[in-house]
């Protein structure tokens, strides 16, 4: 159990005896608020308590360890407060600014430990335990405001436009991942950081002498020495530390054909996994998002739209990578976009081309360079998460009251609307709202285009 508050106020200022001679301010108020909520989603029943589970070991009956205990497990708190402006001005203006935010503190993770605190897995050599790791938080404006630029008798036209701008932030982490923070796929979280910031490895693209893809070379964490050998003179990369009996303490000398490429006195790495080396290559947050429309009316017809849109944010579209594998299996899908992939190469192309490497087309198909070429965490995955959707549009005719009076009636009505008419994006079929955390790992559809026709009697 958890002990979970809130709490709010508001202040009506237009009500205030100041406010009575200031004639063009209809309404004006002040509100804060304070809330909490309690989260234990990220844990199983008894998430506090060491598990046991029954399997059978050399076909005898067998207790195993599949939860280490936790006495100190709270649950994850998600704190919210803000402190906003609603107002209505001119007797057609209505504007309402908030600034908010949003924290998760204790946040529920599993946690890696030494295989000596007892394993928990049957198929793999692992210890975790559940722990409370670190608060991060959700900050931003948002605005919100529509006004009636037209309001007759006959004649209604209405704009109205929603605005949010978002940063995310982690706050704090465990102290053992302070300094070198926490790499969890496409991200790295380190304190003062975006939740959602991608940290991969950089394709530098496609080498036309030989078709393979070239990634940049970790020059901080290893080295290139002549005549791959460890003890001779370093070419590339940070210089061997060597201890008082002379063995070497950082890095590593990398060795092989198949390792490394140099190109113009810049070395290149195949395999980005054993070489290559990540940096921060944009957030999955957005810059800005929110929505916008208008409301078009005249006597009885109205005609209302509802855009959304998301500008800042890029989207890591992994669904597309296994699309343009080479490694997928014959009878996979692939893309129609391999028939540009590199097939030779091109006319006039030396090893001292300025053009060698390019990024515009794609490595050549083949299984046995698969897995380094379309090799994921990568950025050459990396596209644009900014669309616009067009999310609903209606057209609605109220028949006259003098017509649908005389049969006794209060309002006959005929609408037909569409959902989801149209969205922008930047690849035919991505839909960038599908993850939160920018990642397409589902094959999910752009969302299904509704057309809705209706009648409606009021009685």
């Amino acid at each position: 159990w958890g002990n979970f508050c809130s709490v709010g106020a508001n202040w009506m200022v237009s009500r205030e005896a100041f406010m009575q001679n200031v004639g063009w301010v209809n309404s004006l108020k002040l509100r804060a608020d304070f809330g909490e909520v309690g989260n234990d989603s990220g844990t199983g029943y008894y998430g506090y308590q060491a598990l046991y589970g029954a399997t059978q070991n050399a076909n005898q009956g067998a207790y195993y360890l599949t939860q280490l205990g936790n006495d100190n497990l709270q649950w994850e708190t998600g704190q919210s407060w803000g402190i906003g402006i609603e107002s209505r001005l001119f007797n057609r203006w209505n504007i309402n600014v908030e600034y908010f935010d949003r924290r998760n503190k204790d946040l529920i993770f599993d946690v890696y430990m030494p295989l000596s605190a007892g394993a928990t897995s049957t198929s793999a050599a692992e210890a975790t335990i559940t722990q409370n790791l670190g608060t991060m938080s959700n900050r931003g404006i948002e605005i919100e405001t529509d006004f009636d630029i037209v309001r007759t008798r006959d004649f209604r036209f209405n704009i109205n436009a929603n605005v949010t701008f978002l940063k995310s932030k982690i706050l704090s982490l465990p102290e053992q991942n302070r300094k070198e923070g926490i790499i969890d796929g496409t991200k790295r979280y380190v304190e003062g950081g975006d939740r959602y910031a991608y940290y991969l490895y950089h394709w530098a693209g496609v080498d036309q002498m030989t078709g393979r893809s070239l990634y940049t070379f970790d020059d901080e964490n290893y080295y290139i020495t002549d005549n791959n050998s460890a003890d001779g003179n370093v070419l590339y990369g940070t210089a061997p530390v060597r201890d008082e009996s002379g063995a070497i303490t950082n890095g590593v000398s990398v060795m092989g054909a198949n390792d490394y490429i140099v190109i113009g006195n810049t070395p290149y790495v195949y395999n980005p996994g054993s070489y290559g080396k990540r940096d921060w290559a944009g957030t999955a947050t957005p810059t800005v998002y929110g929505s916008f429309g208008f409301n078009l009316g005249w006597k009885g017809l109205t005609l209302s739209t509802v855009f959304t849109y998301s500008l800042g944010a890029k989207v890591y579209d992994s669904i597309y990578g296994s699309l343009v594998s080479a490694g997928a299996s014959p009878s996979s899908v692939h893309h129609d976009v391999l028939e540009k992939a590199w097939n030779g190469i091109p006319s006039g192309m030396t090893e001292t081309s300025a053009d060698r490497i390019s990024t515009s087309i794609f490595p050549m198909v083949n299984n046995t360079f698969a897995s380094y070429n379309d090799a994921g965490t990568s950025d050459r995955w990396l596209v644009s998460g900014n669309y616009l959707v067009l999310k609903n549009v209606a057209l609605t005719y109220s028949l006259p009251k003098r017509w649908v009076n005389a049969i006794e009636m209060d309002g006959i009505n005929f609408t037909l609307s569409c959902e989801n008419a149209f969205t922008m994006a930047y690849r035919q079929g991505l839909n960038p709202q599908q993850s939160f955390g920018g990642v397409t790992d589902t094959n999910t559809y752009v969302t299904a285009r509704v057309v809705t026709a209706g009648l409606t009697f009021k009685f």
